[in-house]
């Protein structure tokens, strides 16, 4: 089986009880516009099916047959509301569909990979009784036998076409109706009985072509439906919602919406934009950059969830709208001798949290600046890559190794001014005190000249047991112990 055919039956009137919470087994019609006396009916139930009542009958005749019978009156908007989720719930199942009527959606299988067909029956059923509408599921090895198939009033073996149930007069619109009834032709599988080249002489390729339908030698192509924006779902909440539990738990389900779409193309997902609506007509907007590219709903979900958790909406929520952009999934090589982060997206989740927390400029990378003041060092936010910073190289001015001292300590020195500088001769305070034996220095240092300027001049002095120091002074008398070498 190649394709299947998913049938809203009387959808107009189902989102209507559907929304009222109407149980099945109550009796129903839709109304046509004007005085309820002079109305007819336009849509019924299946309940009412079994009082005889049928669609086009007058409103009066049809309550003498079923006085408990509901008469609801066509609402557009709730309508519209449920073709856009009928719509949605079959994008999410298969890339390529077609909008054969306003309640039959064909769909081509060919491109899933299922166990079987029971089971895709069964998983698609369960997974749309969220939209409380009756749902008829047919199969067939071309489109046409597959919406046949769904058209069967008997549901019980979805995998069996029964064209025999099928009366032809609610089937397809028949240009010469009235003379198969003359014929006492029934139902499909009566004209399918008849000889192909006979019916062709006497009524015309349209009924040569139902012909070939029903014996499975009549395959279109499907007319593909493409959305306008294929990556993008709205949310109404009726009425508003106070906090961000109901958001995200309608969230997860269009995740899979649009993760599924994505999948079918071949992308994945770059980026998250979130668009909130208030009840006070303010509204919020978020970009949320995905560290890598992914079609985890899950993954989504968690980068949306860590940003609400964060934000205090000032108002009731109304809508939110959600929009993902498509990249190509990202794909890499796992190096023998190298290591990289199991799962990044779930890195950035934790980064965010963090920076939640202690601020977003307070949590980065650490590197040294391309400066030659010593310890100087910056904060670089996590690359998207989360490849380190390139490190600038500065040359040491000597080849022994030096232990810092973080913070540099206080000290006071006794020293004589020679020219522009101070030459340190005792160390009067501090770890290490005693007469320098011999110095070497001064190494001026200055820069930033044009804001923040700092100025500075190192000694490397020697005490007794050949103690090897590291001073630095600072004007007007600032004396530092910054390093020992080792």
């Amino acid at each position: 089986m190649s394709y299947a055919a998913l049938h809203f039956q009387d959808l107009p009137l189902t989102c209507l009880l559907a929304r009222d919470g109407s149980p099945s087994t109550q009796p129903a019609a839709l109304l046509s516009s004007g005085e309820r006396e002079k109305s007819h009916l336009i849509a019924i139930n299946q309940a009412a099916r079994a009082f005889a009542i049928s669609p086009g009958l007058l409103t009066t005749r049809a309550l003498a047959r079923c006085p408990d019978l509901l008469l609801l009156d066509p609402d557009p908007l709730i309508e519209k509301s449920a073709h856009a989720e009928t719509l949605a719930f079959v994008d999410s199942l298969v890339p390529d569909f077609e909008l054969t009527t306003s309640e039959t959606y064909l769909l081509d299988l060919s491109t899933l990979l299922i166990a079987s067909e029971a089971d895709w029956i069964a998983h698609t059923l369960s997974s749309s009784s969220y939209l409380a509408l009756p749902l008829q599921v047919g199969l067939g090895p071309t489109p046409d036998l597959a919406h046949l198939a769904s058209l069967c009033p008997d549901q019980d073996d979805p995998l069996t076409l029964k064209i025999a149930k099928l009366a032809l007069n609610k089937t397809f619109p028949l240009p010469h109706s009235q003379v198969l009834q003359l014929w006492g032709l029934q139902t499909l599988a009566d004209l399918a009985d008849l000889p192909r080249q006979g019916l062709a002489e006497r009524l015309g390729p349209e009924l040569t072509r139902l012909h070939d339908i029903t014996h499975g030698k009549h395959h279109r192509l499907l007319k593909l439906h493409r959305a306008k924006d294929h990556y993008r779902i709205t949310h109404q909440f009726e009425p508003p919602i106070k906090n961000h539990e109901p958001l995200l738990f309608i969230a997860k389900r269009l995740l899979q919406t649009l993760c599924t779409r994505l999948q079918h193309h071949q992308r994945a997902a770059a980026e998250l934009h979130l668009t909130l609506a208030f009840d006070n007509g303010a509204a919020h907007s978020r970009k949320l950059t995905l560290s890598e590219p992914s079609l985890a709903p899950d993954v989504l979900l968690r980068s949306l969830h860590t940003h609400l958790d964060t934000f205090r909406a000032p108002a009731p929520i109304e809508e939110f709208h959600l929009a993902l952009i498509p990249t190509l999934p990202h794909h890499s090589q796992h190096q023998l001798f190298s290591r990289g982060l199991k799962d990044p997206n779930q890195f950035a989740d934790t980064f965010r949290r963090l920076s939640a927390i202690v601020g977003p400029h307070n949590l980065g990378t650490p590197h040294q600046t391309d400066s030659h003041r010593p310890d100087s060092l910056a904060l670089t936010s996590v690359a998207p890559d989360f490849q380190t910073p390139p490190v600038p190289q500065i040359e040491p001015s000597t080849n022994l190794p030096l232990n810092r001292q973080r913070p540099p300590i206080q000290i006071n020195v006794a020293s004589e001014k020679r020219g522009r500088y101070h030459h340190p001769l005792a160390l009067l305070t501090g770890p290490h005190q005693g007469p320098i034996r011999q110095a070497r220095g001064p190494f001026p240092l200055s820069g930033s000249w044009w804001q923040n300027t700092w100025q500075q001049a190192q000694w490397d002095v020697e005490l007794k047991d050949s103690l090897l120091l590291q001073l630095t002074f600072q004007p007007p008398g600032n004396w530092q112990l910054t390093g020992i070498y080792a």
